[in-house]
């Protein structure tokens, strides 16, 4: 059967790949001749920025496959999280300015969730340590006792472990129902008004009757060997003290639950590490794609994003180094000053700015600790701008309008949710950071009926241009959920990033086709009362 499900996913991939294949073949003979030279009347350098969203940057893939199918160059490359998987591949695969996306193409069609490291197993690895653990120490104790000829003696042995196995279950399943009833009791004596949930106190009710069936059973089934006085059997009256010791040792641990909620913390942490998963993994399936030296050589200027887990500061990561970003033209040389740094290893920053929270443990680098570069900025607009982008193609794997989720979710899905929640509002910051400038340019051109990619404003010691942006992104949501590694759930995702980015291109052929010839630059420099009316912040 497993057999089977392999076959079918295959076929599934190898048809996806097919239908790119003919897909890029229409493409490419679809497109003009003079396309590639059209390119040349770009007004200024062109930057893709890539946004995060884990498996569904599948979708990015697809649009930067576009992208070299239509020879589009490609001066910057800013990207955070998972796009910056993506734009170490498309940059280190090639030594122009036009990237080869076809090995992120090909990783994303071959992903899945054990080759980049999430492996649920590890967990019950741990389980069947802590299970190897108690049964360990606690056979040592009783062997110890039983060289002393003290031993328990079960009348139903069989009964009793079938019994204690269930109850376990019943813990593992109700365990944070049990103390409802209490919590409901002290409130009654309180006489606070408070209207209980019917569904948690039936568990609550259901959970504890079990385990004091259980332990009742236990108890009554049980007989004590000391030495060689023989069977201690215990009457009624005696198992009923003890059992009801062992209520008060119960709430005993109610009402020190606080120190003990302490210790419980301290004795988990000790398997647990920065992140569910390791990046060990995943290092090694992506190191194929990203070849460090590629990437370092490569003129496209690559910048990713990550963030500094122990300030909350955010560091733009580059492949290359200060000097040569200041050379670049429009380069904003204060900021690659204080704000860029040039990496000494490329390929672990990549790992560091895509190591997902919560999910991958951080990533040590140059004595920090870093991790996904979309908790501060998971669309990083103004590093493209500050190195001199005029035109931007912004790639996000998010509809516009994204629809509210439905369904029950599990820890992990509300602390993912969570952080793409974070993300969003900072990708709402770098939008608004865009429109600002580019109404500042449009409000100052139109008095001199000019275009605004015509203008330049200076406002104190900053310079600011006019960003022709291309946002790119699917008009629903993608299949993939954060972590759907599974070649057959990303490739209609990747489908997707083709034809959207098909159409982004043929959208900017026709702005440049519509763009005059030689448009000559004004350079305005605009007190501050002028520019009141628009916000710009730096």
């Amino acid at each position: 059967m497993l057999g089977a499900m392999r076959s079918s996913a295959q076929l599934q991939i190898g048809a996806a790949r097919q239908v790119l294949q003919a897909r890029r073949a229409e493409f490419r003979a679809g497109l003009a001749a003079d396309t590639a030279q059209l390119w040349s009347r770009s007004p200024g350098r062109i930057a893709a920025v890539l946004s995060g969203g884990g498996a569904r940057g599948a979708y990015e893939a697809g649009v930067l496959l576009a992208f070299q199918d239509a020879a589009l160059p490609t001066h910057i490359l800013t990207s955070t999280s998972v796009g910056s998987i993506n734009a170490g591949s498309y940059a280190a695969q090639s030594s122009t300015l036009v990237g080869n996306a076809e090995p992120a193409v090909d990783a994303w069609f071959k992903v899945t969730s054990t080759a980049v490291g999430i492996d649920w197993g590890r967990y019950l690895v741990m389980l069947a340590g802590l299970i190897a653990a108690t049964a360990g120490f606690g056979n040592l104790a009783r062997a110890w006792l039983y060289q002393k000829n003290v031993y328990v003696h079960l009348e139903h042995p069989r009964l009793a472990w079938l019994s204690l196995g269930l109850a376990g279950l019943v813990v593992m399943w109700f365990y944070d129902s049990f103390p409802y009833l209490l919590i409901l009791l002290r409130r009654q004596l309180r006489h606070e008004h408070w209207k209980p949930r019917t569904e948690k106190i039936l568990a609550s009710i259901a959970g504890n009757a079990v385990v004091l069936a259980v332990v009742w059973s236990i108890f009554v089934a049980m007989h004590l060997h000391l030495g060689r006085s023989g069977i201690v059997r215990l009457p009624i009256d005696e198992r009923l003290l003890l059992l009801g010791s062992l209520a008060l040792l119960g709430a005993l641990g109610w009402l020190l639950r606080r120190p003990i909620s302490l210790l419980g913390h301290k004795f988990l942490r000790l398997p647990l590490r920065s992140g569910l998963f390791a990046n060990f993994d995943r290092s090694n399936y992506l190191r194929d794609c990203i070849p460090a030296a590629g990437l370092r050589a490569s003129p496209i200027r690559v910048v990713v994003t990550s963030s500094d887990i122990r300030n909350g500061e955010v560091q733009f990561f580059t492949n290359a180094n200060a000097g040569e970003l200041a050379r670049d033209p429009g380069v904003d040389v204060d900021f690659v000053r204080n704000e860029v740094r040039t990496a000494e290893d490329l390929f672990r920053a990549v790992i560091a700015s895509s190591a997902f929270p919560l999910v991958y443990e951080l990533v040590q680098m140059e004595k920090h600790d870093w991790t996904d570069g979309g908790i501060v900025a998971n669309q990083p607009i103004r590093p493209a701008i500050r190195l001199g982008a005029e035109v931007l193609f912004l790639i996000m794997v998010e509809p516009r309008h994204a629809p509210a989720q439905t369904g029950r979710m599990s820890f992990l899905d509300v602390g993912l949710r969570a952080l793409e929640v974070l993300v969003a509002q900072n990708v709402k910051a770098d939008l608004r950071f865009l429109e600002n400038i580019n109404g500042l340019c449009e409000a100052s051109a139109a008095p001199m009926n000019l275009r605004p990619e015509q203008v330049t404003i200076e406002l104190g010691a900053r310079r600011y241009r006019y960003l022709k942006a291309f946002t790119v992104c699917p008009e629903t949501p993608l299949a993939p959920t954060v972590l759907d590694f599974d070649g057959r759930i990303t490739a209609p995702a990747i489908l997707q990033g083709y034809a959207d980015g098909c159409r982004a291109v043929l959208e900017f052929r026709q702005y440049l086709l519509d763009l005059p010839h030689d448009l000559p630059r004004v350079t305005l420099r605009l007190a501050a009362e002028r520019a009141a009316g628009a916000t710009v912040s730096t």
